[in-house]
């Protein structure tokens, strides 16, 4: 009996529970009641002239986008660009460094070969 009267305690009594959606019905009704006190309280004159200017804000705000875009993707084509050169300098002297280390390493092998050849021929 007491546990049950604790429980009912924590609970809220039992007969006073709230559910989430109470809460969220409150809330929406609130939301509801704000937007038409606000509609309300607009003057006339501006009401008018509201979708008119949130449609010049809209294409101010678009046309700064396409340009900002348009900022970066010529941005983006030049550092592009950049690498590509860089990437093709590095690659060239890469080539050109592996011709030379490829010479040097075949000349050697014609000394050697040709050192062979000598204590070949002086042994006969």
């Amino acid at each position: 009996m007491a546990a049950e009267r604790d429980r009912t305690e924590t609970e809220g009594g039992g007969s006073q529970r709230y559910e989430p959606a109470h809460f969220l019905l409150a809330f929406v009704i609130g939301a509801l009641v704000g937007t038409g006190l606000a509609a309300i309280w607009v003057p006339e004159r501006r009401r008018r002239r509201l979708p008119a200017a949130l449609g010049q804000r809209y294409r101010r705000v678009r046309q700064a986008g396409t340009t900002a875009l348009g900022e970066i993707r010529k941005g983006g084509r030049r550092i592009v660009g950049e690498f590509r050169e860089e990437l093709g300098a590095s690659l060239e002297a890469a080539r050109e460094e592996f011709k030379e280390m490829a010479r040097q390493q075949l000349d050697q092998a014609q000394r050697a070969l040709r050192r062979e050849q000598r204590k070949l021929r002086g042994s006969h």
